[in-house]
């Protein structure tokens, strides 16, 4: 069984990591006469970011999606008010593994069995509606109190969840594969909703242009779209663009920063997981914070790059993703000593200077992807964010949509 769970959590390690993957970046610019971003560059900020203003910039990506009513009656020729169209009682969806189905409206019961699922799901407004969750479900703490249904999504207790019946399971891509539970919850009449919380890897953009670049989706915009994707389902399109319009602040305030730097201004960035010495992603997320990822011309999108390599390119920061299942201080520190007692690295600069960052994965998807973007900017640009507390952050997006505050610790230092 720990066999099983190291290869489960690696393989949800590789998809959430992902989740901040986004290519490699361009090597050079191109001039000025491309498109403009919308909002004007900023260089270096002069004051703190005040209540994000509303924001047009809700995603326009979105489930698939035909909803059925009920029968319109005709009104009478003697009463001149228009009878209101009811409201439709179920909703055709098809979601990220392909699967089309209907599901009856309004839905009341929902069992979350994906930690970043449960996540959104709160976020939106919809916590009351959870009636099981797994054990991996942790944030917010209040829903330490729904009845927990195995371990994780790839090992739902099947026979428990059939049991209390919800409306609709929502589960990330895990649950296909242990493809004996995800049938046996399909054909027990559930609607099963896979939703994949994170992106796919996407185009090498090692030839865009700065403004290719600067359109370049984001984990944050990945977060937004699937948010709204689930609308059709849930409703709650009022909590869905708060969190849209308040996460699109922060979002394209990051990318307006980073626009004008160029490649002398960047900086050089070693990003590793923690449980594979030197394995590395050639992730764009690197980029969209200002930075460059020395591993931007590998092939491999998750290669491991030697000890040698890493030396001889020399970067000048090096950013840890790691997994702390109850956000423990004191596991973010022993990353971050491990690292600097390496001999064969102790010469990179990163190390010399202290640089070397701890980053809880959950802190680079789903609803805490801002907080994870805005410490890597901070990390990586440090004289472009010195306005910005990403901690004030995060205890912000924890009142603001689940009225409580965040315990423990999602980066270091």
């Amino acid at each position: 069984m720990k066999t099983k769970t190291i290869i489960v959590a690696t393989f949800i390690i590789g998809l959430l990591i992902i989740s901040s993957g986004y290519g490699v970046y361009s090597l050079y610019f191109t001039g000025s006469n491309s498109p403009s971003p919308t909002t004007e560059p900023i260089s270096i900020p002069t004051t703190q970011p005040t209540v994000p203003p509303t924001i047009n910039a809700s995603p326009t990506g979105s489930a698939s999606t035909t909803v059925t009513t009920s029968p319109t009656k005709k009104p009478s020729t003697s009463n001149t008010t228009p009878t209101p169209t009811p409201a439709p009682n179920s909703v055709t969806v098809t979601d990220a593994n392909d699967i089309t189905m209907t599901i009856s409206l309004p839905v009341t019961t929902i069992a979350a069995l994906d930690s970043g699922v449960a996540e959104i799901l709160c976020a939106m407004g919809c916590q009351s509606l959870i009636v099981a969750r797994t054990a991996s479900c942790t944030m917010p703490s209040s829903l330490s109190t729904v009845i927990s249904v195995g371990a994780n999504d790839y090992e739902p207790n099947v026979e428990k969840l059939i049991e209390l019946d919800p409306d609709v399971i929502f589960a990330s891509s895990m649950l296909p594969y242990n493809p004996t539970a995800y049938q046996q919850l399909r054909d027990s009449g559930i609607a099963v909703y896979i939703v994949d919380t994170t992106s796919p890897e996407p185009t090498n953009p090692s030839t865009m242009t700065r403004d290719e670049l600067y359109a370049l989706d984001t984990p944050i915009d990945f977060t937004c779209t699937l948010m709204q994707s689930l609308v059709p389902i849930l409703g709650h399109q009022s909590e869905a663009t708060k969190y849209i319009e308040w996460a699109q602040y922060y979002n394209i305030l990051v990318k307006d920063r980073i626009y004008t730097l160029t490649r002398g201004q960047q900086v050089k960035v070693f990003l590793e997981w923690y449980n594979y010495p030197y394995q590395t992603f050639s992730t764009a997320s690197v980029y969209q914070a200002g930075g460059i990822n020395i591993a931007e011309n590998e092939t491999d999108y998750s290669g491991t790059l030697t000890p040698e390599f890493v030396v001889e390119q020399d970067p000048s920061a090096i950013i840890e993703l790691i997994y702390s299942e109850n956000h423990d201080i004191n596991d973010f520190i022993a990353a971050k000593n491990d690292i600097m007692a390496r001999v064969a690295t102790k010469d990179t600069t990163a190390v010399k200077n202290g640089r070397v960052y701890i980053c809880d994965f959950s802190a680079r998807s789903g609803i805490r992807s801002v907080v994870g973007y805005l410490y890597w900017a901070k990390w990586i640009q440090p004289s472009l964010f010195s306005d910005i507390d990403p901690a004030t952050v995060n205890q912000e997006l924890n009142q603001k949509f689940f009225g409580t505050s965040a315990a423990g610790t999602f980066a270091y230092p």
